[in-house]
């Protein structure tokens, strides 16, 4: 077995080069905050000149990130109206919690397979977080912490593509999250259905975790359909 040589004048030692976000990746980044903490809401036309003056930045990079973002679904676009936050319909509503259903129940019955108790301790500590943001109000962290929560144990499936399709579905509605979240009882509601599923992740009960998770998933969605107006079906 041959060892890394000794690092020299002649030989200095490797260092891993950082790659620093690119303007569009930034732009792209800012964007998806606004629209996930609903600064930019559902239907809300997006000014490329406006975004790009606020930004300091030319109008080419955030012209690519929106196009980023109307690929993931989270915006629509028309030639003579530009961009705007995609609204869905009470069907894609529907349709999206269907797919959902299925695609998370089976990420969390191969997850169960293989969670360790670093994972569960990671859960619980992320739910510790989520109940901290809850009570200061901190929309922004209670967003992407409930993301990581999720997303933490839907990773343990192992399953990459799999894993794709949820984060797309979980992006097309992200102009609906602050109107979720921004509930209180919604909140206090989602952290206690957080407890019981680590429960059942703990105890390896794989169908008590894909029932709470469904019910947990409905009740959002409940309140997701209860944003959606009239107008959004057209």
């Amino acid at each position: 077995m041959t060892s890394e040589p000794p690092a020299t004048d002649n030989n200095p030692p490797s260092i891993q080069r950082i790659r620093r976000p690119t303007t569009q990746e930034t732009v792209v980044e800012a964007l998806q905050q606004a629209i996930l903490t609903g600064h930019f809401k559902p239907g809300e036309h997006l000014r490329q000149d406006a975004i790009a003056e606020q930004m300091g930045v030319s109008r080419v990079p955030v012209r690519e990130a929106l196009n980023v973002l109307r690929a993931e679904g989270q915006l629509d676009y028309s030639p003579h109206r530009g961009y705007r936050v995609s609204r869905l319909s009470q069907e894609e509503v529907e349709e999206i919690n269907i797919i959902r259903e299925m695609l998370e129940g089976e990420a969390i019955r191969r997850a169960v397979e293989k969670l360790d108790e670093d994972v569960i301790d990671d859960l619980v500590v992320l739910n510790r977080q989520l109940r901290k943001a809850h009570r200061n109000n901190d929309l922004t962290t209670f967003i992407r912490l409930n993301q990581e929560f999720h997303f933490l144990i839907f990773q343990q499936a192992g399953l990459p593509r799999l894993m794709q399709m949820i984060e797309g579905l979980w992006r097309v509605a992200n102009g609906y999250r602050s109107g979720v979240f921004g509930n209180t009882a919604n909140r206090e509601r989602m952290l206690e259905e957080h407890d019981a599923l680590i429960e059942a992740l703990e105890a390896g009960d794989a169908e008590r975790a894909v029932v709470i998770m469904e019910n947990h998933r409905n009740s959002a969605a409940d309140t997701l359909l209860s944003l959606t107006s009239p107008e959004d079906d057209t």
